[in-house]
């Protein structure tokens, strides 16, 4: 009986055994590496609410679940970290449309602070409730927010009723007392305003002295040329503009501490393609 030889050939089968363990190994892991980021791409994700603006529905720091697939996960075609960098991505098929009253996670439109346009940064998101879809007609009364789109919207009752007992010199002092409709007639604020539309594809509006207030960084966005007001008429690279078809879908967010929250009333109207889903709400 040769034992070296068996002894090799023993040796030999301890290392394919190790060989096929450290295989399936790796295998298990990249799978589980795949699962695990697949599931945040295409079905949900955790993010951290920063700030007090969702405040009571959301405290600062809690964690909450967003639902890619409701709305249909986004897909980057173009992929940049880049300032000024346009967001390139498809949206796959959904169960249904984001509505006035959810809650959802979205990137700022003024992602890199350009105030006068609509620009995209990864990964600087708000979560807030949508006051109205597209189409919807919004507004305020006395510090009640209404919308076409759902009635209650879901504002807590009594973060309304803070919003009307701060005093004016309070939302001056912290420079809310208008928001993005600062100068408009010197009546919206943000206890009272509306009624807005928010856009919706293929709708028309008229694009007058107010439009163009309202809207223009939304169709600067679309179109790339931001219009302007001259001469008692609204000009869109050097054409006269007396309406405008919307191109794309948009809406208007507000956060449930409106007293005191960063959104559609400073930052203007949400792109559809910015909205990253739709958040589950409870603890």
């Amino acid at each position: 009986m040769n034992w070296n030889k068996i002894k090799n050939l023993m040796s030999s089968k301890r290392a394919d055994r190790f060989a096929t363990i450290v295989i399936w190994v790796c295998l298990c892991f990249v799978g589980l590496m795949a699962l695990h980021f697949g599931r945040r791409v295409l079905i949900c994700d955790r993010f951290v609410i920063r700030g007090i603006s969702m405040m009571p529905t959301f405290e600062q720091g809690q964690s909450v679940w967003v639902r890619k697939y409701m709305m249909g996960p986004r897909i980057y075609t173009h992929f940049s970290f880049k300032e000024g960098e346009p967001l390139r991505c498809v949206r796959l098929p959904g169960f249904r449309r984001l509505k006035a009253g959810d809650i959802a996670v979205f990137n700022s439109p003024e992602g890199w602070g350009i105030s006068h346009a609509v620009t995209f940064q990864m990964n600087y998101v708000y979560a807030k409730r949508c006051l109205g879809a597209p189409g919807d007609t919004v507004g305020a009364n006395d510090g009640h927010y209404y919308s076409t789109g759902a009635d209650p919207v879901g504002i807590p009752a009594k973060q309304e009723a803070l919003l009307r007992m701060t005093p004016d010199s309070v939302l001056t002092g912290r420079g809310l007392e208008a928001g993005q409709f600062a100068g408009l007639h010197g009546q919206w604020t943000i206890r009272d305003f509306g009624p807005l539309v928010v856009p919706k594809k293929g709708m028309t509006v008229p694009i007058d002295s107010v439009g163009v207030q309202l809207y223009a960084k939304s169709i600067c966005y679309e179109t790339g040329t931001r219009p302007e007001w001259s001469h008692s008429k609204a000009w869109l690279d050097g054409h006269p503009l007396s309406e405008y078809t919307f191109k794309k879908n948009w809406y208007f967010f507000v956060g449930d501490h409106v007293v005191d929250s960063r959104d559609s009333r400073y930052l203007g109207f949400v792109p559809e393609e910015f909205v990253v889903g739709i958040v589950a709400e409870g603890r």
